[in-house]
């Protein structure tokens, strides 16, 4: 079985680097461990669920509850590692337990589930993309991804009612969706009047959503400058949705450009770039649609950086907060457990 894996992995690679995606699903289709919980929402008369690993059963009330932390997986779907990241930052924070409730929700990609409902989706699942109807799910409802996590947050904090603060946080993959949803969701201000505050954590996505079509680069001398129209005019679509606002497909498709720019410049996002995350390894993202947004994925955050600074008029205060996570690459409980990332966190808990 194991050299089962380890050829399905090195074909996966292979053909994932060529643009083929079946190998990749069938690789994720063997190593995947599906979370053993539920959480079960109602759409169009039909039950719909996705699997979740909590500290919590959903179901329940628990008045102890002050704060959910949602930890978004990777590529590889990992939500069980992603679980296990989140009650590391919990024990780091050094507070009770008890008023800390962990979730990590898994979004199955191209893995077709034996349970009739359980959703899935192709890539964009990390944009909003809406999940497939074939196969068991044949004829049923599709729901975005970020209308699935609008749901999640709004069940908890509804079932435990002295929770006044979700941290949403996402690594690579996971990164991509927070980075998203913080800029789109419908849900933030619902919660801010409910006097429930939500912060976002990203931590070294592949690409980044942007808010106008400039794109930069680094010179010789590190200056960041404007990419010129002739370069970008050498990739049709680089600012299409999910990399900037045009035809934008999912959950995008219902809100208007100014919406997501006053979203994404006022939303309070916390963007964690490890130092040392410059390998263009076979997971980077490579399509000339990114390639425009830097080489790698620390060169990429350091030019958004610059981008969103661009947006924040004179005498206004961002409400973003960057990090440079120094001697780490691309690794989620790394970057998550940093000495200096817990001690942020820790200001947004008091």
């Amino acid at each position: 079985m194991k050299n089962f894996i380890f050829v399905s992995l090195i074909l996966a690679v292979t053909l994932c680097l060529s643009g083929c995606q079946s190998m990749w699903y069938l690789f994720l289709s063997c190593v995947v461990d599906v979370a053993p919980d539920r959480f079960t929402f109602e759409e169009s008369n039909t039950q719909l669920s996705i699997p979740v690993f909590t500290s919590y059963p959903l179901e329940n009330t628990n008045k102890e509850l002050k704060r959910l932390i949602v930890i978004v997986h990777g590529a590889g779907l990992n939500a069980g590692k992603s679980f296990d990241t989140g009650n590391l930052i919990v024990d780091a924070l050094g507070e009770s337990k008890d008023q800390y409730m962990v979730v990590a929700p898994q979004f199955l990609e191209g893995i077709k589930p034996e349970e009739k409902g359980l959703l899935f989706w192709d890539r964009q699942w990390r944009s909003g993309g809406v999940s497939l109807s074939e196969e068991l799910n044949e004829g049923l409802p599709s729901v975005s991804s970020f209308e699935v996590m609008d749901r999640l947050i709004r069940f908890v904090a509804e079932s435990n009612s002295n929770i006044h603060q979700v941290i949403l946080m996402g690594h690579s993959a996971g990164g991509q969706f927070v980075s998203r949803y913080a800029a789109l969701n419908n849900y933030h201000e619902n919660l801010k009047k409910q006097g429930v505050l939500v912060y976002y954590i990203v931590a070294n996505p592949s690409s980044y959503l942007y808010l106008d079509a400039t794109r930069y680069q680094l010179n010789q001398n590190g200056e960041i400058l404007k990419r010129s129209r002739d370069e970008l005019a050498n990739c049709d679509g680089y600012n299409d949705y999910k990399y900037g606002l045009e035809n934008r497909y999912g959950y995008a498709n219902s809100i208007t450009k100014l919406d997501i720019q006053d979203r994404l410049t006022n939303r309070p996002i916390i963007f964690l770039l490890g130092q040392e995350d410059t390998e263009r390894s076979w997971s980077l993202d490579k399509s000339c649609e990114v390639e425009v947004q830097g080489e790698n994925r620390y060169e990429r955050g350091w030019l958004y950086r610059h981008h969103l600074q661009s947006f924040v008029n004179d005498g206004q205060n961002s409400k973003h907060h960057w990090m440079i996570i120094p001697d780490v690459g691309h690794d989620s409980s790394e970057m998550f457990t940093y000495k200096n990332v817990v001690e942020k966190l820790k200001t947004l808990t008091q």
